[in-house]
């Protein structure tokens, strides 16, 4: 190792030590292995201490230490959630009141499966494969799509006398934005995350579903690079079901014979739905005082 008296360590050696110091390895551990490495005592102590008041560095290390904070309370959630006598499930159910669907799940960040009455409406031969098909184009018609409703005018016939779920989606249907899910024969889309809350309605054909929680971040972020496995939620939809896709969640799923949904992104609350904007730019941190 080239190092000079009471100069810096070398370039490569810096750059090893300011990356292990944003890897939250301790100062002590540090000097030990600069020690190791031939480093005396008292130059290996002056270079970390050196490196860790460098103002860029100092910046580094409190933006790293926040993440850090917010992906260990990140993952309390995710023990908190599996700390249950069964495995953790999506709920179905046949009958829940606007009430308990708000409070049990909505509130709570959390999937739910129901069978609701409503989707009978969406049974005339509109709504079947073919016809839908047949409005979208050969063209289209080939590869999954996602359009929304209103604004397509191939798709008026669609839109006409669409009606939204009772006491769970807005009554005004267009201000729910309701789109519609076409998947073709075969189809597999790759996760992708759930930028608001989202009324998925399964109209044809069953949907197979991964759902990923949203405190599961940090692990579906790295998974490329071989971290832990996150936690994954495994949902069939049915036509007549409704599945909520909480915000943040992630989902993908599968259509081996295809499929025909509605989703909804306006719900029966005052409130107006929440937006997960992942890729915001920051706002900078307050201003150092000046002198």
């Amino acid at each position: 190792m080239d190092v000079e008296g009471g100069s810096p360590l070398a370039p490569e050696w810096r750059r090893w030590l300011v990356e292990n110091l944003l890897r939250g390895t301790s100062a002590r551990e540090l000097v030990t292995a600069l020690e190791k490495a031939g480093v005396p005592a008292e130059q290996a102590r002056r270079a970390v201490e050196a490196e860790q008041q460098e103002p860029f560095v100092a910046g580094a290390l409190r933006a790293v230490g926040m993440q850090r904070k917010l992906e260990g309370l990140l993952d309390v959630y995710a023990d908190l959630f599996q700390q249950t006598g069964a495995p953790p499930r999506v709920d179905r159910h046949d009958a829940l009141t606007p009430a308990a669907f708000f409070d049990r799940y909505y509130f709570q960040n959390l999937p739910v499966v129901l069978r609701d009455g409503w989707a009978a409406s969406l049974s005339s031969l509109e709504w079947t494969s073919a016809h839908v098909a047949e409005r979208l184009g050969e063209r289209e018609a080939r590869h999954a799509c996602c359009v929304p409703l209103f604004e397509d005018a191939r798709l008026a016939s669609l839109a006409r006398g669409l009606s939204t779920p009772r006491g769970i989606a807005a009554e005004a249907v267009r201000a729910c934005e309701p789109r519609l899910w076409w998947e073709p024969v075969g189809t597999e889309v790759p996760l992708r995350a759930s930028r608001r809350n989202v009324l998925l309605a399964q109209v044809r054909g069953v949907r197979q579903l991964q759902l990923i929680p949203a405190f599961e971040l940090r692990r579906v972020a790295s998974s490329s690079e071989g971290a832990d496995t996150p936690l994954r939620l495994d949902v069939e939809l049915s036509p007549g079901e409704l599945l909520l896709l909480p915000v943040g969640w992630w989902y993908g799923f599968k259509a081996a014979d295809g499929g025909v949904a509605v989703s909804f992104e306006a719900f029966a609350l005052p409130e107006p739905n929440v937006t997960w904007d992942s890729d915001a730019e920051p706002l900078p941190s307050p201003l150092p005082p000046r002198d």
